[in-house]
């Protein structure tokens, strides 16, 4: 008996061993972080966020496809402060519900309400999130519907604030590690003649952001915790005459990549995609293609050695004023109002404002945030639906080898046009700012605003490039 124990006995002793070694030599490398995850599926009839009241949605969702999740990472210990990512399966998120999240997490622990990001996946099989009551191009939903989107955003705020402190409880000693891969899916769908907008199609020429950035969380002992990947498309693989909850790609792509790891929680994230649509679109069959692609790449990324990351993220957070291209007087809001459609509905709402005495603001406060891990990696994070020419510039001028950019990230009330977007106009420029509630399209500044303002909070990687030119 003993001459079959023993050697079983030693083998465990020694497992055990080098298990310990491993964990001791890691410890020093690793730093605190902790996840979870919560369902936020609306299970009941309600307003989807996505194609208004256009073919098929002129009703509230008839079921459930897949359920919707909000999915923490707590970065830090309590001396640093911790950082709080979330992605949501949801269009977007408010500014509002973002700050009172953030100051109710500082109530209940030592947290800096500044140190939070909430990532929007936007589907477009979500919830109506309740961006701008202008979104309606006809007189208000029943009572009852609005109260349905009432009570699901409140109930949401509810959970989003559970969520993020159950990450924070969750913390532990843990590593962490980024690489980037790319997946070609995406395309953008702005087709331009003359110089000048003319619709939507598939434009492969046009730009688009195909990278796929990974963040690998695991234990001392090598075990995956987490993995959050981002890539830059819309959610809108799910067409209009499918009116039930669904993730869309981003959905699937979760959780496939949790089927290939069991107890691991994958996170999505939205890139720079405000300009592209998935080549496949309109069949639910392609959700799961396009999810089974970026779970395909996050393997094989797995298998290649990542860029450890063993500094808590340094987060810096600013707010900007990107301007209205100018605020129509009286006489145009009633020149518009003769239009017809959207454009015609939001002149009749301003009008309306003036009269009672409402002021109209001349320009739109716009977020944006950094979270600098050392000098091997800056995330930015950026709201609204930010246009791929924002990230290929941001790449180029800051060094796409450790820059990671999230859009559609703590408030997401209007598309962000680059200058030469804008130049061409067109429904991301003009058409979106009537579903958006705003008087008019942005001036062609905010680029400059928007680059400058991401240039003053990456001070790291902003020295780098110009000890380059240098």
């Amino acid at each position: 008996m003993f001459r079959i124990r023993l050697p079983v006995v030693a083998m465990a002793a020694c497992l055990f061993l080098s298990e310990t070694i491993f964990a001791q030599k890691n410890i020093s490398a690793s730093m605190d972080v902790g996840v979870a995850k919560i369902d936020i599926t609306p299970y009941g009839p309600i307003r989807l966020s996505g194609y208004l009241r256009w073919g098929a949605r002129k009703v509230e969702s008839e079921g459930v496809l897949q359920q919707l999740w909000a999915k923490a990472i707590a970065f830090g210990n309590d001396v640093q402060g911790p950082s709080v990512l979330i992605t949501v399966d949801l269009a977007g998120v408010q500014a509002h519900m973002t700050a009172e999240i953030g100051r109710y997490i500082s109530r209940q622990t030592k947290f800096n309400p500044e140190h939070i990001a909430i990532c929007a996946s936007h589907t477009h099989s979500g919830p109506d999130m309740g961006n701008s009551h202008n979104m309606y191009f006809e007189p208000l939903l029943p009572v009852d519907q609005l109260g349905r989107i009432a009570e699901y955003l409140d109930s949401l705020t509810l959970k989003l604030e559970k969520v993020a402190l159950e990450a924070i409880k969750n913390r532990k000693p843990s590593l962490l590690s980024w690489g980037q891969g790319e997946v070609g899916f995406a395309l953008n769908r702005r087709v331009i003649k003359n110089g000048m907008w003319v619709g939507h199609g598939k434009v492969p020429e046009g730009p688009v952001d195909h990278s796929l950035p990974l963040l690998r969380v695991t234990d001392l002992k090598g075990n995956i915790t987490a993995l959050f990947v981002n890539y830059a498309c819309h959610g809108t693989t799910l067409g209009e005459d499918l009116n039930k909850t669904h993730g869309d790609w981003m959905g699937e792509t979760q959780r496939l990549i949790e089927v290939n790891h069991p107890g691991a929680i994958a996170l999505v994230a939205q890139g720079c995609g405000g300009d592209s649509d998935p080549d496949l679109r309109g069949k639910l069959e392609y959700t799961t293609r396009h999810g089974q692609t970026i779970a395909n790449e996050v393997e094989r990324l797995l298998t290649l050695p990542l860029q450890p990351l063993t500094q808590v993220p340094l987060v810096r957070f600013k707010k900007v004023r990107l301007p209205f291209d100018h605020v129509p007087d009286v006489a145009e809001f009633i020149e518009l109002s003769k239009a017809g459609g959207a454009k015609a509905h939001n002149a009749e709402v301003y009008l309306d404002r003036m009269v009672r005495g409402i002021a109209i603001d001349s320009a739109m406060t716009y977020p944006i945030q950094s979270w600098t891990f050392g000098d091997q990696l800056t995330m930015l994070f950026l709201g609204g639906e930010v246009l791929a020419d924002y990230s290929l510039r941001l790449k180029k001028e800051l060094g796409a080898n450790r820059l990671w950019i999230n859009a559609y990230v703590n408030d997401v009330k209007a598309y962000i046009p680059s200058k030469r977007v804008i130049k061409e106009g067109g429904y991301e420029v003009e058409g979106n700012m009537y579903y958006y509630d705003h008087p008019y399209r942005f001036s062609e500044d905010i680029e400059e605003i928007i680059i400058n303002a991401v240039h003053s909070i990456v001070p790291s990687l902003n020295k780098n490039k110009v000890s380059k030119k240098g």
